[in-house]
């Protein structure tokens, strides 16, 4: 069957890339046939399995450079016009990457009649520390592509009675990827309010106004009870004991698991040795390294990710699923991240452990254990829960009040080690943060200026 929708999804299944994964979960909820328009597969597409479920068509793009940067932007422009043969009824895109919005924007341009549906998986133009994004590889210099979008945005200002500014070269491809697609975008979808309210507050009123209007909140799309049971994870879990999990990717200074080392370190309870925690990280070596400052070490599995599907089942045989909130006090004045797998966790029937920012979209969910990620006290408690709802109740536990301090110490002792391992290196990376910021110092100037510019309009 012929379909009316493109799906422009460059790293779509089977890369593992959330973005893509987060468009394939939208389209098996649809239930509706869609071409693809993706990167180019190592893997031949009669081996895709489940990954074909409503697929009509896939168009490949041999991409070959470095994704979001400007030449490969204007490359994909390129390749992507010559291969898009159909004239759809319906297209849509998700960043993360912007490459998506890109591709769909210009054909856009070419049929002005389609339904252009765009989604923002987080901000582009504000990083996790809610600052601009000015590394210079990522500001076009192409005074044609310039002129071309700003024809198009003296028609939408005139067919609309507006004003909305042109853009400049050596603008952000992260500002333009925001911008253009405020604009040009017949449907724009946020995961949550916060998200929605961060980007558009980036942009003068009359902007923020046309986008919100068109705009809607979608929060991750959980899918069918059956795809948890298309791939079984072999896990080999004890059932004497609390088996739970946190299956993630990276273990960063803005997404950690502080409180919960607190809450099972702290606790005097003769039941907490029946507690397994089970992380699922990239980074098995720096997880280990962590654990190896607790007491408490022998209570924690640190594994590899899972494949997708092998991961949904996984989390079918956990009695605790744990979620993070991104730590974003002090530098964003409100959460604007919201976890994906909160929405593969619902699917699971399981119960959910949620370590929530004040304020975050996360904080919102109505899950069985939550606790304040900045309130140590408060996940002890939903421990002790945790412990009780399963049996193991101690009425005489306690805590150990000096804890916080003892972990402070070792960890400085860890960080102090693995700092001075190799001096060599560390001095390199002080010689090459210096330069850097010069860098960026005699440079600023020109990489803001255009964001910059279209603020002062408020």
């Amino acid at each position: 069957m012929d379909s009316d929708e493109l799906v422009i999804s460059l790293l779509f299944p089977p890369s593992d890339y959330v973005s893509g994964i987060n468009v394939f979960k939208r389209i098996l909820n649809n239930k509706k046939s869609v071409d693809v328009f993706q990167a180019k597969l190592e893997l031949p597409v009669e081996d895709l399995g489940i990954f074909n479920q409503y697929i009509n068509d896939r168009i490949f793009l041999d991409i070959g450079c470095e994704l979001d940067t400007p030449e490969c932007v204007f490359k994909s422009l390129e390749d992507s016009m010559n291969l898009i043969e159909k004239d759809y009824a319906k297209i849509y895109s998700r960043s993360w990457i912007a490459n998506n919005h890109f591709i769909a924007l210009e054909y856009k341009f070419s049929n002005p009649d389609v339904f252009w549906t765009a989604e923002f998986s987080d901000p582009l133009i504000l990083n996790i520390s809610n600052k601009i994004r000015n590394n210079k590889k990522f500001f076009i210099d192409n005074p044609d592509y310039v002129d071309e979008v700003n024809r198009h945005i003296i028609g939408l200002n005139e067919k609309n009675n507006c004003e909305f500014p042109l853009i400049e070269n050596r603008s952000s491809v992260f500002f333009l990827a925001e911008y253009l697609t405020y604009l040009f975008a017949d449907k724009l979808v946020f995961t949550n309010e916060n998200q929605r309210n961060a980007m558009l507050n980036q942009f003068p009123e009359d902007v923020h106004e046309f986008a919100l209007k068109k705009s809607v909140i979608e929060r991750h799309p959980t899918l069918d009870e059956k795809y948890y049971h298309v791939q079984s994870a072999e896990l080999d879990l004890n059932e004497n004991y609390i088996n739970m999990a946190y299956f993630g990717r990276d273990y960063y200074g803005q997404r950690h698991f502080e409180s919960l080392f607190y809450s099972i370190e702290s606790l005097n309870h003769k039941f907490k040795d029946k507690i397994r925690i089970y992380l699922f990280i990239e980074d098995v070596s720096l997880m280990k390294k962590l654990i190896s400052t607790l007491s408490s070490r022998d209570s924690f599995i640190v594994k590899k990710p899972l494949d997708y599907f092998e991961f949904l089942n996984a989390t079918t045989k956990f009695d605790v699923l744990m979620v993070n909130d991104v730590v974003t006090d002090g530098v964003w004045p409100y959460n604007p991240y919201l976890p994906s797998k909160i929405s593969d966790y619902l699917g699971s029937s399981r119960d959910i452990w949620a370590f929530y920012e004040n304020g975050s979209a996360l904080s919102k969910f109505d899950v069985k254990y939550k606790s304040d990620i900045r309130d140590f006290n408060s996940c002890r408690t939903q421990l002790i829960n945790i412990l009780e709802d399963h049996g193991f109740k101690d009425e005489n536990c306690s805590v150990n009040e000096d804890y916080f301090a003892q972990r402070l110490t070792a960890l400085n002792r860890l960080y102090d080690f693995e700092f001075k391992k190799n001096s060599k290196l560390k001095a390199e990376n002080e010689a090459l943060k210096e330069l850097n910021e010069d860098i960026l110092s005699s440079n600023s100037w020109k990489l803001t200026k255009p964001l910059r510019d279209i603020r002062n309009k408020k």
